[in-house]
């Protein structure tokens, strides 16, 4: 039987947490659980001590490439069968009727379907935080005014969403296989593509807050800064081709390599004219709100740039 549901879950060094994942989703021929193991250090024990890992319609796929949950996600892609596919983080885990929540949905002529989610402490899960909110903030904004484009261009992160395998496949469409951000562009990528979008007012999905993962920590250093600039630099370029850029989502970062990682800067205010009309306008967006004094110096910063002087 050809599964209506595929789940694909990368994991790495918290196999505790998965198993409360893997836990959350109800054990049924309908839905295949995809678990891509990212090289953790004793997986290889895995399969002996967590008998959740050998239920019915779950395969454990052991990676040692090391690649990260992107690459974890594209190998969980390759194997996905089901009609829909839905992803997971292993330290979140879903709401107890999700079952019943995406069967309802099963039918659906839509190519994406975003559900809320709410978000909790993963060491004590009776307390809520903020983390995802702007999910829910997205949805409400559609449902009230039907405005499609937050939900295409701003719903980031693979979670909380049920999207169409077909989608998928005739879009070629992969994570990035990097440290971080690595479903920004991805996302994007199905926003763009969708035909037809819904959004649902239901919970899905609990994302749970653990400030020492190796995400959080990562993404904040100077690395992760880099990774972000070159992110959502194509972000843009995708956005543009497909006429919804309606900001420049780069400007952010370009502002913090200029103090940071002045070569690195450089070679993208090199590239602007690939997201702006004109120089002039990327020079004007960059430095808006910005001093006089600052946007003199940008100015004749810039110029020397382009002529090669800098």
């Amino acid at each position: 039987m050809i599964p209506t549901f595929s789940i694909i879950i990368p994991h790495k060094d918290i196999p505790d947490l998965l198993m409360r994942c893997i836990k959350s989703i109800p054990v049924s021929e309908d839905i295949q659980v995809i678990v891509v193991d990212d090289n953790s250090a004793d997986a290889d024990t895995y399969l002996e001590r967590y008998p959740e890992l050998s239920r019915p319609y779950l395969e454990f796929v052991r990676t040692t490439k090391g690649g990260g949950a992107g690459y974890a996600r594209n190998v969980g892609l390759d194997r996905a069968k089901g009609k829909w596919i839905l992803f997971a983080d292993a330290d979140d885990f879903f709401v107890e009727d999700m079952y019943d929540i995406i069967c309802s949905y099963a039918d659906s002529e839509a190519d994406v379907i975003y559900f809320k989610n709410k978000s909790v402490f993963s060491n004590n899960l009776s307390i809520e935080c903020n983390r995802g909110a702007y999910r829910n903030i997205i949805i409400d904004r559609y449902l009230a005014d039907g405005d499609e484009w937050s939900l295409r261009a701003q719903m980031y992160g693979p979670v909380c969403k049920m999207v169409k395998r077909s989608l998928v496949a005739k879009h070629n469409i992969r994570f990035d296989e990097i440290m971080c951000y690595e479903d920004h562009y991805c996302s994007l990528l199905i926003g763009c593509n969708a035909f037809i979008i819904k959004a649902v007012d239901k919970v899905l999905y609990v994302i749970t807050y653990r400030p020492n993962s190796l995400s959080y920590s990562f993404e904040n250093n100077i690395d992760g800064l880099r990774i972000k600039a070159d992110v959502y630099f194509r972000s843009d370029k995708l956005l543009i081709q497909h006429d919804m850029c309606r900001e420049r989502s780069v400007v952010r970062y370009l502002l913090l390599l200029l103090k940071e990682d002045r070569p690195l800067f450089n070679y993208y205010l090199r590239k602007t004219d690939e997201i702006y009309p004109t120089k002039f306008s990327a020079l004007r967006d960059i430095s808006k709100k910005k001093s006089l004094s600052f946007k003199i110096k940008f100015y004749l910063y810039s110029f020397m740039v382009w002529t090669k002087i800098m």
